[in-house]
């Protein structure tokens, strides 16, 4: 109950959002400092620095290392919110806006999760893809001919409106967070930087959330005017109302078992009752979670952007996100000895 009564809570409060926000123009668009959720990725996981103690440290007479419980091993409990809207190319772009507009397309996923934030370590590599011309009556034109097509930029330049930059994202062999352990039990790079001007890239680290969780999914046809997308109650309201269709997805995030299958909802359409009922679905399985017939396994299931760079940016992390396993370190902890 303090679960639905918490997201209901985030929705209406998110809901006071006005209808009078313009569209987002390029520039808007071409940044998504925001969460980004994305399908769940597998992780490496290892034993964190908490389990091998200083030889001082282990001085704590009658206390013995053990591994932490991996059910209790993440330590931040969060509900998140995510809207995104399609593209004309089919691509999704994360932003601020909890407002849709007729006749265009979006996703909002809500994310309730139990996970650490950890480091993700990526060297990124910026630079000129194109520019959307200028149109007049007499044709198109390049309005800045000095930007050409392929010129490197740095990460943080400010460029008009009209460039397009693009982005390419690999993950850094050097930090040891993309490794796996070898026959010495010594972590080794699995990734070959020959093919690769490392001197044109820069380094980038982001945030990563690790963990379980549940997430509910809603992609939005909207039919009439500007509709609310600011949570579950107010996309209820406006698809009562008539103003835009849609479907419902209901996951879970690293967590299965029976009692997960018995509790999953199966919804259809998107509407007031099977948004209700999905709700209440996520409730019973959210307090199931630390039942001994779970079985949990970490996974990857959304980063922090603070850089910007649109969708061509986060596709690039998620991508080399999923070419190499991020390495999560489990933590231990000093009990009496028995």
């Amino acid at each position: 109950m303090k679960f639905i009564t918490f997201i209901l809570s985030i929705s209406v409060l998110a809901g006071c959002t006005s209808h009078t926000k313009i569209p987002d123009t390029l520039a808007e668009k071409q940044t998504s400092y925001s969460y980004i959720p994305f399908d769940p990725l597998p992780v490496q996981t290892l034993e964190g620095a908490s389990c091998f103690p200083a030889d001082n440290e282990l001085r704590f007479k009658n206390k013995e290392i053990v591994l932490r419980n991996l059910k209790d091993s993440f330590p931040d409990q969060t509900v998140r919110l995510a809207v995104a809207e399609f593209t004309s190319d089919g691509t999704l772009n994360f932003g601020p806006s909890t407002i849709g507009y007729e006749g265009r397309s979006y996703q909002v996923i809500i994310d309730y999760a139990n996970t650490d934030t950890t480091k993700g370590s990526f060297l990124v590599k910026r630079e000129i893809s194109g520019q959307i011309p200028d149109v007049k009556w007499w044709g198109a034109e390049y309005t800045y001919p000095n930007y050409k097509k392929g010129q490197p930029l740095k990460l943080f330049e400010h460029v008009p409106n009209n460039v397009v930059s693009n982005y390419n994202v690999i993950v850094n062999p050097n930090d040891g967070l993309f490794s796996k352990v070898d026959e010495n039990k010594e972590l080794k790079s699995l990734f070959d930087l020959s093919n690769y001007d490392i001197q044109s890239y820069e380094l980038v680290n982001l945030p990563v959330y690790v963990g379980v969780g549940l997430r509910l999914t809603a992609t939005i046809n909207v039919l009439n005017g500007n509709v609310n997308l600011s949570g579950l109650p107010a996309i209820a309201a406006e698809a009562k109302a008539g103003n835009l269709t849609g479907t419902l997805v209901v996951q879970t995030l690293g967590a299965t078992g029976e009692l997960v299958s018995a509790n999953l909802p199966l919804p259809s359409e998107l509407n007031q009752t099977t948004i209700q009922n999905s709700i209440l679905s996520l409730g019973s399985i959210k307090a199931l979670l630390h039942d001994e017939n779970i079985r949990i396994t970490p996974r990857v299931i959304g980063i922090y952007n603070p850089i910007g760079g649109g969708q061509s940016f986060v596709n690039k992390v998620i991508s080399a996100l999923a070419s190499e396993r991020l390495t999560w370190y489990q933590p231990c902890d000093a009990i009496d000895k028995k």
